[in-house]
């Protein structure tokens, strides 16, 4: 939504907020991506605009440590989980500039898909790469567990192809094959 809570939301946002209501991801990481797209999630900026956190709370980013936590720095523009956007795409073999904002992100993303099948799991694979980031991130502050990059590369690989089996109508595939050629799996 826009940063003024009373303006409307513009077409590019209700098209990426329809086209969210459509991924074949579980519903709870739909209802996540929502709020993402919000900026309702419980970022360490929004918690401390809401006094949550201490005077001496520590608000900056847990990957990267330079920058105050917002939510578009830690899903889109973090050093470190821009390393794991791009070898994401590099994976997908893809590539865009990193836009300002998750709506445009999201729309870029679904452009990259020459048909609809693809364009779904492109969809469900969005929304493994923020639901990973958000969980190593909690990981992180919770139980003090470091994953890298690679680690979480690994987790949306995993988690995609779980969601795809059990989520889109494509034939079986090894995680090998998945791993390998997402784009043709998905053809399937």
């Amino acid at each position: 939504m826009s940063d003024n809570e009373g303006e409307n939301i513009s077409e590019l946002e209700e098209e990426v907020f329809r086209l969210v209501s459509r991924s074949p991801a579980p519903s709870k990481v739909i209802a996540f991506s929502w709020k993402l797209l919000m900026d309702r999630i419980p970022s360490k900026q929004n918690l401390d605009l809401q006094n949550c956190l201490g005077n001496d709370a520590n608000v900056n980013c847990v990957f990267c440590e330079a920058v105050v936590e917002t939510s578009s720095h830690l899903f889109l523009h973090c050093l470190v989980i821009n390393q794991v956007w791009t070898s994401v795409m590099n994976w997908l073999e893809f590539n865009f500039v990193t836009h300002p904002n998750l709506f445009v992100h999201f729309a870029c993303w679904s452009d990259m898909a020459n048909s609809k099948k693809i364009r779904r799991g492109f969809w469900l694979i969005w929304h493994a790469v923020v639901w990973v980031i958000w969980r190593k991130r909690n990981d992180r502050i919770f139980n003090n567990k470091v994953k890298g990059v690679e680690e979480m590369v690994e987790y949306v690989k995993g988690m995609s192809w779980f969601w795809v089996l059990s989520k889109l109508k494509v034939a079986s595939s090894l995680f090998y094959d998945w791993s390998w050629n997402p784009r043709e799996c998905l053809s399937r």
